[in-house]
């Protein structure tokens, strides 16, 4: 028990037994629960968007990233691409890299897709491999 419970506890008078229970319960109103630990972690933690480098100011990344906005994501793999190839500026080829990053899929998808694969290929092979019994 911390010190500010004891205090209230102190101060919290007894109920009177000869009370019916839900005047007991009336008689002292509940107060609201605390939400320290999640307000501390929302002033800890920065802002959405915040830990993403600083965008360059160029036109072309500009237009890439409206266009990842909308979802056009065919254009923003080849002119992303193409971009971290041929930029002049190391921020404009950081920041099409960091695009491309974006849009490729999550490693772990990729290999739980290959397992299911394979596995799928090792039953069906087990299973025409194996002679079945006629009935």
């Amino acid at each position: 028990m911390t010190d500010t419970e004891q205090a209230d506890a102190d101060a919290r008078p007894e109920p009177d037994p000869s009370s019916p229970p839900d005047a007991q319960a009336d008689a002292e109103p509940r107060r609201p629960t605390k939400k320290r630990g999640k307000r501390r972690d929302e002033k800890a933690a920065p802002p959405p968007g915040n830990d993403a480098p600083a965008r360059p100011r160029d036109p072309e990344i500009e237009r890439l990233e409206q266009a990842f906005e909308r979802g056009d994501y065919a254009l923003v793999r080849a002119e992303a691409g193409r971009l971290a190839k041929e930029a002049e500026r190391d921020e404009i080829r950081r920041a099409a890299r960091a695009l491309l990053r974006r849009i490729d899929p999550d490693p772990l998808a990729v290999v739980l897709l290959v397992a299911a694969m394979a596995l799928l290929a090792f039953l069906a092979l087990w299973y025409w491999s194996h002679s079945h019994a006629a009935p």
